[in-house]
This record gives C-alpha cells, sequence and structure tokens, in this order.
C-alpha cells in the first residue's frame, strides 16, 4: 500500500492535474512515475460541491382537497459537481512524455508553471498534450469497497493510512446489482506510486494565478474544475 510518506518520498503532491496523453496513450513501463504528465498542486482549500437539479412542480387543486398545497419534484438523477482549489505555486519539475518516446525532465520556475497553466486551460481537447482532463486529489482510507476496515488499519493515524482518489462514486457495498457504470473498483487503496490513478475527469473552467511581492517566488492561484464525461474527446484522440 502507498501512505503518505510514500507519496512524499517520490517528491509528489496530493494533488495533481493530469493531461489527457496520459489516459489516452498511457505507457505502462518503469519510465513512467507519479510525475509523468502531472502538474502538482499545493493546496491551501479544496472546496468540493455537489448541486443536484430536480424539476419541482405544484400539484394542481391539492390544497383544495387537502388545505395544503403540495409539491412534487421529479429525480432525474442530474448533479453538477465541481472542485474549487486555491493554493501556491513553486519551482517544480515538469516530467513531460509525447507518444513512446523519453519522458523529458524541465525544472521549471513557479512564473513558468502558472504560465503553463494558463497556456493548458486556453487550449482544446483536441491537444492531449495541452488538455488536463483529469484531477487527482489523494485521501487517506480506512474504509474498503465493502465497508469493512482495511486489515490492520483499525487505528492507523490518518498520515500511514492506504491512499485513494477522491471520485463521486459509491462503495460497492451500497451499488444494486442492476447497476451500470464505473462505480466499482473505484475504493481500491494506491498499491504502487506510480500506477494509474482513477481521480475526477472534467475540464478546468478558469484558472488565476496572482503575482503578489510578497509572495514571490511563490503564486497564489485558484482554479475551478467540473466533472465531466470526456467520452467523445476520448473517441476522437484515440481514432485521429
Amino acid at each position: 500500500m502507498v501512505d503518505f510518506a510514500d507519496i512524499r518520498a517520490e517528491g509528489a503532491t496530493f494533488v495533481m492535474l493530469e493531461l489527457a496523453r496520459r489516459k489516452v496513450h498511457p505507457i505502462d513501463d518503469a519510465s513512467n512515475t507519479i510525475h509523468t504528465n502531472r502538474i502538482g498542486l499545493y493546496c491551501e482549500t479544496i472546496n468540493i460541491q455537489t448541486a443536484k437539479t430536480t424539476m419541482p412542480f405544484e400539484v394542481p387543486f391539492s390544497g383544495l382537497i387537502s388545505g395544503e398545497s403540495t409539491t412534487m419534484v421529479m429525480d432525474a438523477g442530474m448533479a453538477r459537481k465541481t472542485v474549487q482549489l486555491s493554493g501556491f505555486l513553486t519551482d517544480q519539475t515538469i516530467h513531460k512524455r509525447s507518444g513512446s518516446g523519453a519522458v523529458k525532465q524541465a525544472k521549471m520556475t513557479s512564473y513558468e508553471v502558472a504560465q503553463l497553466l494558463h497556456s493548458y486551460v486556453d487550449s482544446s481537447f483536441l491537444q492531449q498534450d495541452q488538455n488536463p482532463s483529469k484531477l487527482i486529489i489523494l485521501m487517506p482510507s480506512r474504509v474498503d469497497d465493502n465497508f469493512d476496515v482495511r486489515t490492520g488499519h483499525e487505528n492507523t493515524p490518518h498520515d500511514e493510512l492506504p491512499l485513494i482518489p477522491f471520485n463521486f462514486a459509491n462503495r460497492i457495498y451500497d451499488v444494486p446489482d442492476w447497476s451500470i457504470g464505473e462505480t466499482k473498483g473505484t475504493f481500491d487503496a494506491i498499491t504502487s506510486a506510480s500506477q494509474e490513478i482513477k481521480g475526477i475527469e472534467g475540464f478546468i473552467t478558469d484558472v488565476g494565478t496572482d503575482l503578489s511581492g510578497a509572495s514571490i517566488p511563490t503564486i497564489n492561484f485558484n482554479l475551478s474544475f467540473v466533472q465531466a464525461s470526456t467520452a467523445v474527446s476520448d473517441f476522437i484522440n484515440t481514432t485521429f
């Protein structure tokens, strides 16, 4: 299992943006690390919001019969899920890999990382090496997919617990047999710092950076990420 100490030992952060290149054309070999085609973010606040979309309607004449009007609601199973991040950027070694070529490493200044983020948000899903399509937020986990406490972790401190990525899925224990989708297996603990991580797929709606004399050379940032299906863009990138 991988815990916070393992991630720190790798020099990684617990919040990362992943480029579409890593998912569309994954390369499973020793050259791929937790850093490859990812940008680490140092976050001070993470605000996660789930807004359920319902369609309420008033029942005609219900007040005439009972003396109290009634409102009914249609639950269409829709929700908008957003994540807002704020924190700071520092100098960071970026690990880029395009196709099956060698990994290129370059230590960029905090200013360059900020410029990189802005240029990536300004791109589209057709640019695999410029499109941040996944947000990874690693968190400690004590309970597995079946609502059982992970073996040997009944009283383990948070910073020594196995890590899982935050997601909006449910544990298998809560999922009915007839349910379809990618819910199952999302609560498996990360076993290697270099393995693929599910995370939250979607897109960045906006990013802001603040170059303030008081904080330089670190640069404050804020970022909004919306969970969304990337099936169409994945199909286009894979096919063409």
